[in-house]
């Protein structure tokens, strides 16, 4: 960093080296280390700077020159651009965006209470204090007697080790391209008590509406000499042959309770209690008007429940505070709560074992696909002959798989009916291009269909059966389930758009048949 400020002997002030004679005609000291300076101003190459010159230009000599070089800057602005400043209350951020604004007066070294600002500035925003930082922070105290005394003051931050000369920190600070901090910001300040005022009022208008609610209901209460008893749920757990089942179980459902007679009890701004009898028994009821659930000390074995509210919601919520024994109760709960876990348990298995059965008989359908081709090809060939989609020549009379069929690599859905696969997809098309163009052609019936020309296989029966009997929803329904296997196996036609596909149902648009062609 080149130096171009200086402390002059005779007038003991701040001079730039263009303000001084050249060489040691100057009469300037280092303001760090008190070495004379020379001034090297005459040059038209290198920038004029000043040069010690019987020291050595020192770490703390640089920082004292940027800490001046940054005061004269602020001090000679007539026009600053205040930095933007945010603060972030309750989950609400609220920010100052930054203002430009002339400067009427600066002042360096500005005395306030007991301390030192490095600049002070008079402008049409207002007063604000400039702290200069190169290596340490403004020192504690000071940053709280202006916190104390509310004294608009921003710090500016000038690492030394960065690197940037004066002319570029001036450049960068110009734009408010340097770190900075806010230490007292009375504009926002005033922003966050304006917002904390609207958030109180907001309070106290919930509060009011709740209030006005609670009494309405109070006096419902009061003139039925019906109170409100709300729900009980426990968390129940249950460990059966290693798995854990966890359940939220209703021990007492909500009610309303005739009483022989209903009163008020407490009457607060906050809260209203009312004493409901019922035989021996008395039951409080806490009508809270805001989340504070208050504590009451009975000594009685009284029954006590409170309507509340969260934070959030206007809608009141029903809490038990104060109970009777509900073990009873839990423990008949709980009791069918462990064999309804036993049963769930055995669905489970049972859906399990009917989940692998039919990956079983899928893979060994997958498997003899070729004693199923060697059964049903001359049958397929035959049926393709007839329907003039193949003609067979002497030079071409073993017959290919159509394109259309070979877009899916396996058709593992189709095990039911235990046929080769490509005969059962040429029956689908043959059964397609029956129906008119656009008309809804439901899955169910193309199943019932293929089952009659193809038969079915009685394990399929077997696991369709038993999967009813258990009324459950499963992970294999391409496997088992009519609608999915066919809506699986008609894919490659729907991706050529022969047939668009809907939940139950299928629409035509060309020619399956024909896709099929060789």
């Amino acid at each position: 960093m080149l130096f171009e400020y200086a402390l002059h002997k005779n007038s003991n002030k701040i001079v730039h080296v263009d303000a001084v004679p050249n060489g040691k005609r100057c009469e300037c000291i280092c303001k760090n280390c008190g070495d004379d300076l020379v001034a090297k101003n005459n040059g038209m190459i290198i920038q004029h700077h000043f040069s010690h010159t019987t020291k050595e230009e020192s770490r703390d000599c640089q920082m004292t020159q940027l800490h001046i070089a940054m005061q004269l800057h602020f001090a000679s602005l007539s026009e600053i651009t205040l930095p933007e400043n945010e603060i972030e209350v309750n989950g609400e951020d609220l920010i100052v965006p930054e203002q430009a604004t002339a400067v009427n007066e600066s002042v360096r070294e500005y005395r306030i209470g007991p301390y030192l600002a490095d600049v002070y500035l008079r402008t049409e925003a207002g007063e604000v204090a400039i702290e200069v930082c190169v290596t340490h922070k403004c020192e504690e105290e000071k940053r709280q007697y202006y916190i104390d005394n509310q004294i608009d003051s921003i710090e500016y931050h000038f690492p030394l080790n960065e690197g940037n000369s004066i002319t570029e920190w001036i450049a960068l600070v110009s734009d408010n391209l340097v770190e900075y901090e806010w230490i007292y910001h009375s504009t926002l300040e005033t922003k966050k008590l304006e917002y904390l005022e609207e958030i109180e009022l907001e309070k106290q208008k919930k509060k009011a509406e709740r209030k006005s609610r609670s009494l309405q209901s109070v006096k419902k209460s009061l003139t039925s000499k019906k109170i409100h008893l709300p729900s009980i749920h426990k968390e129940m757990e249950y460990i059966y042959t290693g798995v854990t089942f966890k359940e939220s179980q209703l021990i007492y459902p909500k009610r309303n309770i005739a009483c022989e007679n209903v009163s008020i009890s407490i009457d607060t701004d906050d809260y209203v209690v009312l004493e409901g009898f019922v035989g021996n028994r008395v039951i409080s009821v806490i009508y809270s008007f805001s989340d504070n659930i208050p504590e009451l000390a009975y000594q009685d074995d009284r029954s006590i429940v409170c309507r509340h509210y969260t934070d959030e919601s206007n809608k009141p919520t029903w809490s038990w505070i104060k109970h009777p024994s509900i073990t009873k109760r839990f423990d008949r709960i709980y009791i069918q709560f462990q064999t309804n876990c036993q049963y769930l348990y055995r669905q489970r298995q049972r859906l399990l074992y009917l989940k692998n059965k039919a990956h079983g008989l899928c893979s060994e359908y997958l498997a003899n696909r070729q004693f199923y081709f060697d059964r049903d090809y001359r049958k397929w060939k035959r049926w393709m002959i007839e329907n003039k989609l193949f003609t067979p020549t002497p030079d071409n009379y073993k017959l290919p798989f159509p394109n259309i069929l070979k877009m899916k690599r396996e058709y593992s859905m189709l095990w039911p009916f235990q046929t080769w696969d490509i005969m059962v997809l040429s029956s689908l098309a043959e059964m397609i291009d029956s129906y008119p163009a656009g008309q809804r052609i439901y899955y169910c019936d193309l199943f019932t269909s293929l089952e009659q020309r193809h038969g079915l296989s009685y394990e399929y029966a077997y696991i369709v059966k038993e999967f009813k009997e258990l009324n459950q929803s499963t992970t294999f329904d391409n496997l088992i389930n009519q609608n999915s296997i066919i809506q699986d196996a008609l894919s490659p036609y729907a991706m050529m758009s022969l047939i668009s596909l809907r939940e139950d149902h299928l629409m035509r648009k060309g020619s399956l048949m024909l896709s099929l062609s060789i």
